[in-house]
């Protein structure tokens, strides 16, 4: 009578791979304890450690710095981009009023007045309005072309 056995010889293995009785132990050997050091050593190393940690915050710092830059820079060509937009706008208000005046060129002139609202809004709002022309393009408009990863 076999107990917990198998009565047939276990089939040889084809994968290429000997087995053996031996198994590779699953745990990562352990990290060399270091040494006990001297004094002299010990503050060595703790100027080391320290100086890398000034250097690490000296890194964060200007990093932060640099960030704060560039969003204050953004901030700023936003700004400078909605004041040309909101110009734009009151520069084709006035050219519509006289258009309107001189009874002629009306249309070319609330076209350009429609640009200028729709140019606005989409700096104002981040989206172009629903009624705006998709076909007209400017440098808002192409910026944002560029941004397509395809």
């Amino acid at each position: 009578m076999v107990i917990g056995g198998s009565h047939f010889p276990a089939a040889p293995r084809n994968d290429g791979f000997e087995q053996t009785g031996d198994v590779p132990s699953q745990r990562r050997p352990k990290s060399p304890t270091p040494e006990p050091q001297g004094p002299i050593e010990q503050f060595a190393a703790m100027l080391r450690e320290s100086a890398d940690r000034e250097r690490d915050q000296r890194d964060r710092v200007r990093l932060e710095r640099q960030h704060a830059r560039d969003v204050a820079a953004a901030a700023a060509d936003r700004a400078a981009a909605l004041g040309a937009a909101r110009r734009d706008l009151e520069q084709a208000i006035a050219a519509a009023r006289a258009a309107r005046r001189a009874g002629s060129g009306v249309a070319a002139t609330d076209a350009a007045w429609r640009h200028a609202k729709a140019r606005l809004i989409e700096w104002e709002t981040g989206t172009p309005p629903v009624w705006a022309d998709p076909d007209r393009t400017d440098r808002h408009d192409v910026e944002r072309e560029d941004d397509d990863p395809s």
